[in-house]
């Protein structure tokens, strides 16, 4: 692959995450009959989570732009790439934690027929693409 195609390739990278990201709010979408407080609470916990994520997704995109960078470099050291990768997968945790709690705090406020699908709909973003 020629060096131009991999940069263009490791521009997607940040637009993926985000879009990943993004599908979190695709589940409150898809809760059957909301009354008016389930709504109020979703919208206050995306605003919660959308600011709680923030710093870490600005974190992850500098260290992703900061990896690929040096790895076109002559002579880059194995041992700073490693510690990148560190800083880029100790920002993708921390955004893991905080979805997942997301979403655990989500189905805390549903009925029991309201679980069902938004199981299913979890248990399918797991599905092997």
């Amino acid at each position: 692959m020629s060096l131009y195609k991999s940069r263009s390739i490791s521009r997607l990278f940040p637009l993926v995450i985000m879009v990943s990201l993004i599908s979190t709010s695709l589940l409150a979408d898809q809760i059957q009959k909301p009354d008016a407080s389930q709504k109020a609470a979703i919208d206050k916990m995306h605003h919660k989570l959308h600011i709680d994520q923030a710093p870490f997704k600005v974190q992850e995109v500098q260290a992703l732009k900061e990896l690929n960078e040096m790895t076109i470099l002559d002579g880059v050291k194995l041992e700073k790439v490693n510690v990148k990768i560190d800083e880029l997968m100790a920002a993708k945790t921390q955004i893991m934690r905080l979805r997942y709690e997301h979403l655990i705090e989500m189905r805390a406020i549903l009925s029991d027929v309201q679980k069902v699908p938004y199981d299913k709909n979890v248990l399918k973003r797991s599905a092997v693409k």
